[in-house]
């Protein structure tokens, strides 16, 4: 159902007579040709044709999606049909993105002189006066997010206006494809689709016919996506038919891995912060404005800071930008990037995605991005326009980074993205569409399954796990409903077999709560009469009043506290407490993981003579083929060669260099303690689920508990010495059978599912996050789930939100599936257990987050720096 487009199907003269006159006329005026993805991508919306069009950064995408909804909208004004309703809907991931695309999308108009045409945006920022003028007059383009769309399709008031709808546009899929919030953009498109087909607006009709049916042109955008297939029918849905143009033109892009090296390598988990913001500085007084992006919010805080204190002068033009600020804030440092009046903006993840940022000459990612699409979405923020550049800067804080990013920056000259991971059928999100489509008592529960049935993340769900939300929705589950069906119950199916809300405060609660947004235990800071931004509750209790800590990159000194909201004063010259925000560290993706095992085989081919398990006595090292071969392959600098020789060098003299060949197991005795490291690149996440199931093996073998330490490059396990186990031993608890039992039986000591089961509960509507139009309390928020979960667990353990929250766990949190694959292939793989006396150059990264706790009186940086050189002072 699916068709490449491998030639644009119409020619440029062709697609000129093909447009509007008077938009013709004006795209010819202000642009003069088409760019590729709009060759490509008009002729299909045109012609009224669903299409995921994968294009690079400002390559003109955007512009090719509304270029056919102008022609629509012009054409039908021009034979007087124009309705007043809304005719097309753009999807964002991002309020700001949002936002920003409705005061772009104004330029073309005015320069067209179509005041007839009604652009309006619709998100949580919307005032309740623009709200109540846009029911009124509803714009003929709306701009919105997943939440807010499904927000205005269960409410009776807005279906006239939205049968009215033709276009669908998502943009940033890549984004929306990997979260809940796609999955309910899905839904809400199905409901869409029964809008501009149903005969009176809200009844849903079956037909065998439906699923081949489209009613609405669906436009799929992204610059980083695959596998195009499978996203492709995700946003049209199993069994219709969509194009997909894969732009391959390629936007000139110089992409360079940089590392703070001298004469030589810096220890491999140490984050070399002096050395690194040094030649940061440098970046950011070379260039006009320099884009920083890092993996936490809290090193976007930290390097900020760190830059103003080293570049006095340009400190009021750098600022700091994440999704933890106030919005006014962001929104201001936004402007002011817009107006080029500043150096440097240190970002986390907030401006990876097509907001308007002005110019941007240089993208610097500290530390490697763990992913392809991610990186290549960040790059694309420089030379955003058409025509321009593209640079990117990659780097490397220590020295697993610097191979990481090595083998990123061939992967992005390559674009191998990694698939997308769809989150499918999530039975929270289905509780609470099952209430939004109760709100107009006309659905049935047979309609309502094959509603849901038609959207692809939904395309396999059981009737029987269907039925069992209904069930949940009734009165809150089996072990619930006894005693508790009126605080629980909020869907039941009445005499004329439709579903109906049991209660108005249902359809209330369910306003006031729409979303897959789980709450967290923030805090408000204010300075004076600003909001500055939020910091985590728990972060907030360590503090007292005069205590100094970091946000919007400048230091603050904590005044007062009050419910959930801080007062705090400038401290501009205090020593500060970085924040730190309750956000994953991202795991490596599996492609990437793959091709640092590839280099990891050449390495070790080219360094002693095999990529196998190592021969006995060992070859020694011959670091010149290596090195040569990093230079040629991999373009690397000298220095950057030369430290990643000598780290795998050392690696191979102290132990083995871990291939794809072989299972290396390094066993370090330490003070009375037992170090076993595991060498498995598969991710953070996947190493999160293995170690959990081996640990958990170990208690039931050996007895006693395993102090469990990951990274993306394999685990520890800390040991006692009862516990020892030999290579024999350790074989069986790798074993794939009977894995999933074993990773439950860890997970029930753990609080990891009772913390999924909290934002489980919120988007299933069990535990409102709202009450009365107000938040509620994050630690109410926090109680009420804890013991809905503790009855569940013990009562009901089938319960459809606990089943979600153990998939949450295990499918999206950890990566069991990942972990899995690797336990097949560790059972055919020979092993090599090898007792050290002093940790590897491979593990040190692993043994310093081991430790890192305990590094209280000096400095972290100091304190790596010294032990690895303690360790390895006679070779490094």
């Amino acid at each position: 159902m699916f068709t490449r487009l491998v030639a644009p199907a119409l020619t440029e003269g062709e697609l000129h007579a093909a447009l509007q006159p008077e938009l013709a006329r004006w795209f010819k005026r202000r642009f003069g040709a088409f760019a590729p993805a709009q060759q490509f991508a008009v002729p299909e919306i045109v012609a009224g044709r669903s299409l995921l069009l994968s294009s690079p950064t400002g390559s003109g995408k955007t512009l090719a999606a509304f270029l056919g909804v102008f022609d629509h909208l012009a054409r039908a004004r021009d034979r007087d049909v124009l309705p007043d309703g809304i005719v097309a809907i753009y999807v964002s991931p991002l309020r700001a993105l949002a936002y920003d695309l409705q005061k772009n999308l104004q330029q073309p108009l005015d320069e067209l002189g179509w005041a007839w045409l009604r652009v309006g945006a619709r998100t949580g920022d919307t005032t309740p006066k623009e709200r109540a003028w846009q029911k009124r007059r509803p714009p003929h383009i709306l701009v919105t997010t997943p939440e807010s769309l499904t927000l205005l399709l269960s409410q009776p008031a807005w279906l006239v206006a939205l049968r009215h709808t033709r276009f669908l546009i998502a943009d940033e899929l890549h984004a929306l494809a990997e979260n809940k919030r796609g999955v309910m953009l899905m839904l809400a498109a199905e409901r869409l689709e029964e809008l501009r087909t149903a005969e009176c607006g809200v009844r849903i009709e079956q037909s065998p016919l439906r699923s081949l049916q489209s009613a609405i042109v669906r436009i799929g955008l992204s610059a980083t996506v695959a596998p195009l297939e499978t996203v492709a029918e995700f946003l049209v849905g199993p069994g219709r038919p969509c194009g997909i143009a894969e732009v391959t033109q390629r936007k000139p892009a110089r992409i360079e891995v940089f590392s703070p090296l001298r004469d030589r390598a810096y220890p491999p988990a140490g984050y070399t912060a002096s050395r690194m913001l040094s030649e940061l500085g440098t970046f950011v007084g070379q260039k006009r404005t320099t884009l920083i992006f890092t993996n936490t919010r809290s090193g976007a805080e930290h390097i900020g800071l760190r830059l103003k204190q080293l570049m006095p002068t340009l400190a009021p033009q750098i600022e700091v930008h994440h999704a933890s600020l106030d919005r006014t804030v962001r929104l201001e440092v936004e402007d002011r990037l817009k107006r080029g009046e500043l150096r440097a903006v240190v970002c986390s993840t907030s401006l990876e995605m097509g907001i308007d940022i002005g110019s941007i000459d240089t993208v610097v990612m500290v530390s490697a991005p763990k992913g392809v699409s991610r990186a290549l979405q960040r790059i694309g923020r420089s030379g955003h326009s058409m025509g321009e550049t593209s640079h990117g800067v990659l780097v490397a804080s220590n020295i697993n980074d610097l191979a990481e990013c090595t083998v990123t920056a061939r992967m992005m000259e390559r674009r191998e993205l990694e698939p997308v991971r769809i989150s499918a059928q999530p039975l929270d999100l289905l509780a609470q569409t099952l209430v939004g489509l109760a709100i107009f008592e006309s659905v049935t529960p047979d309609e309502a399954f094959a509603l849901v049935r038609r959207s692809f993340p939904y395309r396999a769900l059981a009737r029987a796990d269907f039925d069992r939300v209904l069930h949940y929705l009734a009165g809150g589950g089996t072990s619930l409903e006894k005693h508790y069906e009126t605080v629980f119950g909020k869907v039941r199916v009445d005499t004329r077999g439709y579903l109906v809300p049991t209660s108005k405060r249902v359809v209330r609660d369910y306003y006031q709560n729409i979303g897959t947004i789980a709450s967290e235990s923030m805090v408000q800071v204010r300075l004076g009469r600003r909001a500055l931004g939020q910091v985590e509750e728990s972060f907030m209790k360590g503090l007292k009043p005069g205590d100094v800590f970091v946000l919007n990159g400048q230091t603050v000194r904590l005044v007062e506290t009050r419910l959930l909201t801080a007062k705090v004063a400038l401290a501009p010259s205090s020593s500060p407490t970085v924040p730190r925000w309750n956000a994953n560290k991202m795991p490596l993706a599996s492609g990437l993981a793959a091709e640092v095992v590839l280099l990891r085989g050449e390495m070790a081919q080219r360094l002693v003579g095999s990529a196998g398990v190592p021969p006995s006595p060992p070859v020694p090292a011959d670091p010149a083929a290596a090195l040569g071969w990093l230079q040629r392959e991999h373009h690397l600098s000298l220095a950057n060669a030369r430290a990643l020789t000598e780290h795998f060098a050392l690696q191979a003299a102290v132990s083995a260099i871990p291939t794809a060949a072989f299972f290396l197991v390094e066993h370090v005795p330490q003070r009375g303690l037992l170090h076993y490291f595991f060498h498995s690149l598969i991710g953070r996440s996947a190493n999160d689920a293995l170690s959990r199931i081996v640990a958990q093996r170990v208690h039931e073998t050996k007895g006693g508990n395993a102090l469990t330490t990951i990274d993306d490059y394999g685990f520890l396990l800390t040991l006692k010495p009862f516990q020892a186990l030999t290579a024999d031993e350790w074989k069986p608890l790798f074993r794939r059978e009977g894995a999933e039992d074993a990773l439950r039986a860890a997970l029930s000591e753990s609080n990891l599912v009772k913390w999924q089961f909290r934002g489980v509960a919120q988007t299933g509507l069990m535990v409102p996050r709202r009450v009365h139009g107000a938040e509620r309390g994050a630690r109410a928020l926090q109680w009420s789930s804890e013991i809905i979960f503790e009855v569940l667990r013990k009562h009901e353990p089938d319960h459809p939100l606990l089943v979600e929250a153990y998939a949450e766990a295990t499918l999206r949190f950890l990566d069991l599936p990942r972990a899995l694959v690797f336990m097949d292939d560790v059972g055919r793989l020979p092993w090599d257990l090898r007792e050290l006396s002093r940790i590897s150059p491979f593990a040190f990264g692993l043994y310093v987050s081991r430790i890192r706790e305990t590094m209280t009186l000096e400095d972290p940086e100091t304190t790596i720096e010294r032990l690895y050189h303690e360790m390895y002072g006679d070779r490094a």
